[in-house]
């Protein structure tokens, strides 16, 4: 039953991800507003605005104006859901709620990030701070069980390291080759991963973004990796794998 709660609530949070990463970019309002189609602007009813089942039941089309709705709203949805019930499998109930808040901020990020090529402050913020908060009163509540010496000390270096990179690059190079984004995420993710795992989040997401620019940018000017969601999903990644093995 719980297990069922979980997968239901998960899909709920990520079509408020959906909200989140559509809006946000844009300054508009995300709690009050109503959802409206994005072709036509038409408000959208509640039944159809269920995450996913809506989007199949509509086969993909808005009902309103009949035009196609983007298929990340129910990668999304689903996406979060399938996070939220994973938690709940790995982890015992506490570890499960913490490490799904964590998670859809985390999600955020990758998304508005590869979408945007920004970060918001206060995303790096409330990981920094809550990160914080959990090692000094409750490190259990992180599966990872960082103390607040480790995750203050890690978090310090992750900003110092990517400050640095940023400086130099900039003095040497004059490119900006890392966001101020970037350098308070790395510190935001350190604070709840530790040292130990920092250095693993390092190498798992230089090799996504060496990996996107072969892909995607090898012959193309001024191309911009989307490192925070290089570090967002390496974050994800070194939770789960460090619960396998």
């Amino acid at each position: 039953m719980i297990l069922i709660l979980f997968l239901i609530f998960g899909l709920l949070v990520g079509s408020f991800a959906n909200v989140c990463i559509q809006r946000l970019p844009k300054n508009k309002e995300i709690f009050f507003t109503r959802s409206a189609c994005p072709h036509c602007n038409q408000q959208i009813e509640w039944f159809f605005n269920i995450p996913v089942f809506s989007y199949l039941y509509l086969a993909g089309h808005a009902n309103c104006c009949g035009k196609k709705i983007d298929k990340q709203y129910p990668i999304i949805e689903l996406l979060t859901g399938l996070l939220f019930l994973i938690n709940y499998l790995m982890f015992n109930i506490s570890q499960s709620i913490t490490l799904s808040v964590i998670f859809f901020i985390v999600l955020l990020i990758i998304v508005i990030d590869f979408k945007e090529r920004v970060i918001f402050d206060f995303m790096n913020y409330f990981l920094i701070i809550s990160g914080i908060i959990v090692s000094i009163i409750n490190p259990d509540l992180n599966p990872l069980n960082i103390k607040f010496l480790n995750a203050v000390i890690t978090g310090l270096i992750g900003f110092g390291l990517f400050y640095a990179l940023r400086y130099l690059f900039k003095k040497k190079r004059d490119i900006e080759a890392l966001g101020m984004g970037d350098v308070y995420l790395i510190a935001g993710l350190g604070v709840w991963l530790g040292f130990e795992k920092f250095l693993y989040i390092l190498s798992i997401s230089s090799f996504l973004g060496i990996f996107y620019y072969l892909l995607f940018g090898k012959n193309k000017d001024n191309f911009e990796i989307p490192y925070g969601s290089a570090l967002g999903i390496s974050f994800i990644f070194i939770f789960y794998l460090s619960k396998i093995f």
